[in-house]
């Protein structure tokens, strides 16, 4: 969601919007915004642990908050992938299993 923000087109006002659907044994989450979008050549570069996009005078960060959600998801027994295009937004999509085992 931070993304969203952080990453919005000048002159426009953001718009996050977040849903969860049941999907019998996953929860689908998503998360769509108005922002600038990406190139589908990145989708994969921006879960990788400090891979950033752009010049950090451009855009502050450390690149990792997408490595984490990735990490995270990944341990809940889900996936999670983007859809976007450039200067379109993008919507990130992550499922979680419901049934997990606890320790």
């Amino acid at each position: 969601m931070n993304n969203g923000l952080k990453f919005r087109k000048e002159g426009t006002d953001p718009y996050i919007e977040i849903t969860v659907e049941d999907q019998s044994d996953f929860w689908l989450f998503k998360v769509k915004d108005n922002g600038i979008g990406m190139d589908e050549k990145y989708f994969e570069r921006v879960f990788v642990i400090f891979q950033r996009l752009h010049n950090r005078n451009d855009y502050q960060g450390t690149g990792i908050g997408l490595s984490i959600c990735k990490k995270i998801v990944d341990m809940h027994k889900g996936e999670i992938w983007i859809e976007s295009e450039l200067n379109k937004g993008c919507t990130f999509y992550f499922t979680i299993f419901k049934k997990l085992k606890t320790i």
